[in-house]
Parts: C-alpha cells; sequence; structure tokens
C-alpha cells in the first residue's frame, strides 16, 4: 500500500428524533467504515450539510412522514444538495413515497 496515497472516509449524516435507534444506526454505520455525523431534525440537518456536505444522508421516516419528506424535497430543491444520496430508515413502506422517487429495499 502506498502511504503517500489516502483514502477518504464516507461521511453519512444520519437524521433521526429517537436517541436509541439513532445510537444503533452510528454504530453500524461507523463499523462499515463511515464518519457519521447526527441531527434530530430537518433543521439541524440542513444547518450541518452547510457546514460539511454528506456522501449520503440517512432519513428516518415516521408514519405520515410529512416532516421527513418536506426536508427530502427541500434537499432536492437546492442546486448543493440535490445530488446527494438519501436512504430512508423506517418499518413500513408507503407508496406515496415513490412520487418523490424512493422504492423499498427489505433489508439494510
Amino acid at each position: 500500500m502506498n502511504p503517500a496515497r489516502t483514502t477518504r472516509q464516507a461521511a453519512a449524516l444520519i437524521v433521526d428524533d429517537d436517541p436509541s435507534t439513532t445510537a444503533a444506526h452510528v454504530k453500524r454505520l461507523e463499523d462499515e467504515g463511515y464518519r457519521v455525523t447526527k441531527a434530530g431534525d430537518a433543521a439541524s440537518a440542513l444547518n450541518l450539510i452547510k457546514q460539511s456536505t454528506p456522501d449520503i444522508i440517512f432519513v428516518h421516516i415516521g408514519r405520515g412522514g410529512s416532516g421527513s419528506t418536506k426536508f427530502i424535497q427541500a434537499l432536492r430543491s437546492n442546486d448543493l444538495t440535490r445530488n446527494i444520496r438519501v436512504a430512508l430508515l423506517s418499518s413500513y413502506y408507503d407508496r406515496s413515497l415513490e412520487r418523490l422517487g424512493f422504492t423499498a429495499q427489505e433489508a439494510w
């Protein structure tokens, strides 16, 4: 391995208002090699993104998901954030999310 060559660690942002599930997700992401930043809500997430753009954003979406979908729409409407990959963390799937371009995967 060439010591002059460094590999950048992928940056992930997790947006979840539940501290216990956030901790579990953070551990898993760190175990997979991500550098993880946490936000408890959409406003905090948007502020963090202004400071440092993540490679991927993991968003917990609960039943109804209106706050999360508005956050995702805000990301998609901004030239600086529209191309950041977004993964939804949820225990259910609502077909209305397909309008935002999301598809379901059974397990992460």
